[in-house]
């Protein structure tokens, strides 16, 4: 039963169209509701429809068009531009229906923080009155509380971090030809040898978009999973330090706990309170992770072998690949043979910049 209901106020004569609904949910949580895209598909239109998204960018300047397949099979496009994107405080973007080209609406959503519980007001504006009264008469208040019912239940479960609430998510860095570190993986080469140029978009080549992809990546991680291998080398005398960790140059001190899956314990850990280690399989990972990462992903940062084992074994939710443009020809490949033919992926997002092209994927179970 939803116990927070939704409020529609449209006054005759005017162009506006305002919308208000309390979440038992932080600002911060409802916040990425809004903009993650496999998020935003999992309640934005009403339950019957079936949402795909083309593309999302919920930054300052970004873009998204999204299309709606009605039970008739029918489709509807939709399309804008993020003006202004206040994380955690305020989003105004453009809305229009590409049945109607001609009509633009002017959308603004503010996430007002009531302790703990959030305000959001949507408010729209419309370039006539004209316009307005027709968005009404489409059948849009459907459409409306069926989504913040959706967004509701969404931002509940975060909210109680539920461990159902938690994404299982492989985030790395790929060649274009398939291989996630190159060949001669040691101490002295934890990408291998010539394998640096994996990671360019993280260090000497970031851009401020990369930058800004590696941070929301890391805030929205409440756990990371990783192999003994990459532990190994992470752990060893050229690895992480107090600096330098999950995120490579993020706040270290507010770095996600990280879960490593292994046959044997090692015999000492140079970096012991980061890291717990688990001997029973890859599911029991998973529920550890889960458990531990109150509702935020679960990532799966490496190596090759052990994201390609999640993937066999069907954990996980989220692809997202950092493509690099380079062609390493040997080293660890992320789908060696034996993967799966019914491995099929959604395609969610994507952003290009100098040192990579950033793509995300839902894995279709």
């Amino acid at each position: 039963m939803i116990e927070n209901p939704t409020t529609i106020t449209a006054q005759p004569g005017s162009p506006f169209i305002e919308v208000i609904r309390d979440f038992d949910a932080t600002p911060a949580q409802l916040f990425r509701a809004y903009s993650d895209p496999e998020l935003v598909t999992r309640w934005l239109g009403p339950r019957e429809i079936e949402m795909r998204l083309i593309e999302y960018d919920a930054r300052s300047g970004g873009a998204y068009r999204y299309v709606h397949r009605d039970t008739e099979g029918n489709e509807h496009g939709f399309h804008g531009v993020f003006h202004t994107v206040t994380p955690d405080e305020r989003i105004i973007q453009t809305f229009e229906y590409e049945g109607t080209p001609d009509v633009v609406s002017l959308d603004s959503a503010t996430f007002e923080d009531l302790g703990g519980r959030t305000r959001l007001r949507i408010r729209s504006v419309f370039p006539t009155v004209e316009a307005r009264d027709a968005m009404i008469a489409s059948g849009m208040e459907h459409g409306i509380i069926d989504s913040m019912d959706r967004l509701d239940e969404l931002a509940h479960g975060q909210a109680e971090g539920r461990p159902e609430a938690s994404r299982v998510v492989v985030d790395i860095s790929m060649s274009l030809d398939g291989y996630v570190s190159g060949p001669g993986v040691d101490l002295e080469h934890g990408l291998g040898v010539g394998g640096e140029p994996l990671h360019a978009w993280v260090t000497d080549e970031r851009t401020p978009r990369d930058a800004e992809i590696l941070r929301a990546s890391f805030a929205d991680t409440g756990a990371v999973i990783m192999g003994r291998r990459t532990f190994d080398i992470v752990d060893g005398p050229n690895g992480w330090n107090d600096e330098v960790g999950y995120g490579h140059d993020q706040d270290q001190a507010a770095a996600p706990p990280v879960f490593v899956v292994t046959h044997s314990l090692p015999e000492k850990v140079r970096l012991g309170d980061r890291f717990s280690f688990v001997t029973d399989g890859l599911d029991s990972a998973v529920d550890k992770a889960r458990a531990a990462a109150g509702g935020k992903d679960v990532v799966i940062m490496g190596g090759g072998t052990i994201a390609h084992a999640f993937l066999r074994a069907g954990l996980v939710d989220i692809l997202r690949i950092h493509l690099a443009p380079i062609i390493l020809g040997a080293g660890t490949s992320l789908f060696p043979e034996g993967m799966p033919e019914s491995l099929r992926l959604e395609p969610l997002d994507s952003v290009s910049t100098p040192a990579a092209e950033h793509l995300t994927y839902r894995v279709i179970k």
